[in-house]
């Protein structure tokens, strides 16, 4: 028998889609800073969904 190796795993991040001090804007997409509580660009508020009921 030989050695076995484990698989490589990739290292896990926290945030995979975003930067660190930074937020999509999930209407339009722009990148916003992480003290904006509002869109820079559309003024939705930070977190708000698209869809509508």
């Amino acid at each position: 028998m030989g050695d076995k190796k484990s698989p490589t795993r990739p290292k896990r991040q926290s945030k995979p889609s975003s930067d660190d001090g930074y937020w999509d804007c999930s209407v339009c997409t722009f990148r916003n800073s992480a003290e904006a509580f509002k869109c820079m660009m559309c003024d939705v508020r930070k977190g708000t969904s698209t869809r509508r009921l």
